[in-house]
């Protein structure tokens, strides 16, 4: 499938409306000066994928500028010297002078010293407020900066829509997740005395947006039906970077069949299904092997794996060794319950390795564009089960996947996403 049939695809999508050259009448006024070179801010408390849309933007001619927590460097540049070494070796790297970047230490520096002093829920509070206080830093400085547009992100946007919305710039909100409400739904996380605030902030950033980019049209899905209008939404997939060297590509019919998991064991990746359907088909006497990794976000997930027979825990590890163990496997495995895109399936058909991926996951969308690619579920522990079971019972559907999968990485990698990013920014804001 050739990259103009793929985008014509997606812009067909229901999260997107009409011809995406218009928004709102009131926005008519306000682009019709048009958006000149370097009119756009971009602003991440972390990074994310913040820095492949920054690329994006300048190399279009619109970045104006890129203000982020996690640094990146240019090409030959060196890593900033307050970064741990252990950081400096996994720094990224982009084509975005320094000149246009600001990376300020101190919401680093808060985000390691609460890690240290807090747990479970008081961690993710705090994580929160250092958002919420990197987006007041961005906000105070947005008006000297005066951009014609600001990109920012989900949780830290608050205060500077606020300030934009002062000088006239247009809004986009880059939603890293599904629509609040669809994850309470889904998976009824734990609410906090923080909690109230954080979802008030989210509302308001929403309503003013002019512009919603989404992971994936499931995730644009979930802003549609919490009553955001779907001409206010794009959805632009995501990427990865190719993987050159993955390590030994594994051959079906040497050993039992091998899946591979790979993100922090919770309930939201739907870790306790998956572990459900193994322990089923272990009991009906049907061999395969589950390899776990990643962080641990629910321990008692961890005990579960340990329980499950055939099935192996991993510490997070350095991502050519990932890279190695995802080839190594016949299948990756992420059947979510709520994932607005879920990288890691782009990264694993970079690998040559096929995804069973839930229809929660916005990375289906990869394996409708691919079929071949992969497969999808509902995302509960019968629907895996039996898909797992047809996989096993007929390896020669895991070996004839491994070519679709290595297509549809080419289509899907950040190249790519730069390519579609830029285009659509460039025709919103014209």
């Amino acid at each position: 499938m050739s990259e103009r049939t793929w985008t014509s695809r997606v812009l067909q999508h229901p999260v997107v409306a009409g011809n995406g050259r218009t928004l709102t009448s009131s926005h008519a006024n306000e682009r019709s000066a048009g958006a000149g070179a370097g009119s756009v801010l971009v602003t991440h408390p972390g990074l994310q994928h913040s820095h492949q849309l920054a690329q994006a933007l300048h190399q279009k001619g619109l970045l104006k500028a890129f203000w982020s927590g996690i640094p990146v460097v240019d090409q030959g540049e060196a890593p900033p010297w307050w970064l741990p070494e252990a950081y400096r070796r996994r720094v990224r790297r982009v084509e975005i002078p320094s000149a246009l970047r600001r990376h300020p230490i101190q919401f680093q520096l808060m985000l390691r010293l609460g890690g240290r002093f807090t747990s479970g829920a008081q961690t993710g509070d705090g994580i929160h407020r250092v958002f919420h206080r990197f987006d007041a830093w961005a906000a105070r400085r947005l008006a000297a900066l005066r951009p014609q547009a600001v990109v920012a992100y989900e949780n830290a946007a608050y205060h500077t829509f606020i300030a934009a919305k002062a000088t006239g710039a247009l809004c986009i909100l880059d939603a890293a997740a599904f629509h609040h409400k669809t994850v309470a739904e889904l998976v009824s996380p734990a609410d906090t005395a923080y909690t109230a605030e954080i979802n008030r902030r989210k509302d308001a950033e929403i309503a003013m947006a002019d512009l919603i980019l989404t992971c994936s049209p499931v995730a644009g899905d979930s802003y549609a039906s919490n009553g955001v209008p779907r001409e206010r939404l794009r959805s632009l997939l995501l990427g990865a970077d190719p993987v050159h060297a993955a390590g030994t590509r594994r051959t079906t019919g040497e050993g039992p069949p091998r899946f591979v998991f790979a993100g922090p064991l919770s309930r939201r990746k739907a870790v306790d299904m998956l572990l459900e359907a193994f322990r089923k088909l272990h009991a009906e006497g049907i061999e395969c092997e589950l390899h776990c990794v990643g962080g641990v976000s629910e321990a008692d997930l961890l005990e579960a794996v340990h329980r499950t027979p055939n099935a192996r825990y991993f510490p997070s590890v350095p991502q050519p060794e990932l890279f190695a163990m995802i080839g190594d496997a016949d299948c990756l495995v992420l059947p979510s319950r709520s994932d607005s895109f879920g990288m890691v399936v782009a990264e694993a058909m970079s690998c040559g390795t096929p995804a069973l991926v839930s229809t929660q996951t916005g990375a289906k969308a990869i394996v409708e564009a691919f079929p071949g690619s992969g497969w999808i579920v509902e995302p509960n522990a019968e629907a895996l089960y039996l898909e797992l079971r047809r996989l096993i019972a007929d390896p020669g559907l895991l070996r004839r996947a491994r070519p679709a999968a290595l297509d549809a990485s080419r289509e899907f990698s950040w190249e790519n996403y730069r390519k579609r990013a830029g285009s659509l920014l460039e025709e919103f804001l014209r």
